[in-house]
């Protein structure tokens, strides 16, 4: 037993660990797997290290996955145990140890090991999360996605999170598929900021307007919908340049996002279609300059966005 869990421990030949497991990597395309993608760099420092004498390291930890049962079984006999696996198929799915076990196909080297017994996949990404939450590295766009896939109720507990997440995910949303949740992408150069800054700025535009009449999460999405819509036209050049330009970086988002707060506030209203907001975002055209070496070139972190807010609002006379 481990903790309340019933696990499997045992010793094995890394080069045997390595052909009969895998990691589960988020495809970002797909939405499939939760890991982020194994840094070769990483593996080999590994494997320079425990091939030096005197090394050693922590168990590695896999779950046997209960979707795969026909490739394992455990045979128990008195107190003894014993883990059959078809080396045909690979079934111990890496929880903590891709980075490890990555360059390791070839090595003899004896590792320890732990398998979870038939964890499904919500429960494996639960524990890997656990295990890696504060891992240095890890990116914590990462642990927002697995969150987003825990909790049971995302509108109502973590709605930071599911409009962030709407907002990738919907193919009528400027933000399509523009959002990095950390995993592997065949667009990667189309992603333009992290789950993370996005579901930031999002919570604090929520805690602004949550006052206003007719506030719900529905509602507050199509607003975003029509905001974002109608940055992405004024500022057409910018928006289809993103690496020349500051417009969704850091800077943009929140400054724009904070904006987007103090228009709600003053019209008191979130019903505001996407013309309207054109039309109010209209004054910025010439009077803003979004490229790196532009109005806000110098601004940087919480209190340069802030600081880009307040000229935003300034050039709209609000």
């Amino acid at each position: 037993m481990c903790g309340d869990r019933e696990v499997f421990v045992g010793f094995a030949p890394a080069k045997t660990l390595h052909l009969v497991s895998f990691a589960d990597t988020l495809d970002e395309d797909t939405g499939i797997g939760y890991q982020r993608p194994r840094d070769r760099g990483h593996s080999l420092d590994f494997k320079r290290y425990i091939s030096t004498p005197g090394a050693s390291t922590i168990p590695l930890t896999f779950n046997l996955r209960q979707d795969l049962k026909k490739f394992w079984r455990i045979e128990r006999e008195g107190g003894k145990a014993i883990l059959w696996i078809n080396p045909d198929a690979a079934c111990l799915a890496q929880v903590d140890c891709q980075h490890r076990l990555g360059e390791l196909a070839d090595s003899d080297i004896n590792l320890a090991f732990m398998a979870f017994i038939g964890l499904d996949l919500r429960g494996e990404m639960a524990m890997f999360t656990i295990i890696n939450s504060k891992v240095r590295g890890l990116q914590s766009s990462l642990t927002d996605f697995h969150e987003s896939n825990l909790i049971e109720n995302l509108v109502q507990d973590a709605p930071q999170l599911f409009l962030a997440r709407k907002l990738n995910e919907n193919c009528d949303s400027p933000w399509f598929k523009m959002i990095r949740y950390g995993g592997e992408t065949s667009s990667g150069m189309q992603r333009r900021t992290s789950l993370r800054m996005m579901q930031t700025a999002i919570r604090h535009l929520l805690t602004r307007i949550r006052a206003v009449a007719g506030y719900n999460v529905n509602g507050v999405y199509d607003l975003l919908l029509n905001y974002w819509g109608a940055v992405a036209y004024v500022f057409d050049a910018e928006w289809q340049s993103p690496r020349e330009h500051l417009l969704t970086k850091g800077v943009g988002l929140h400054a724009l996002t904070e904006l987007l707060g103090t228009i709600v506030q003053r019209e008191k209203r979130v019903d505001l279609s996407r013309g309207e907001l054109i039309e109010k975002l209209k004054a910025l055209k010439d009077n803003i300059d979004w490229g790196r070496k532009g109005t806000f070139a110098d601004a940087g972190g919480r209190k340069g966005a802030s600081a880009a807010h307040e000229t935003l609002r300034r050039s709209l006379g609000i």
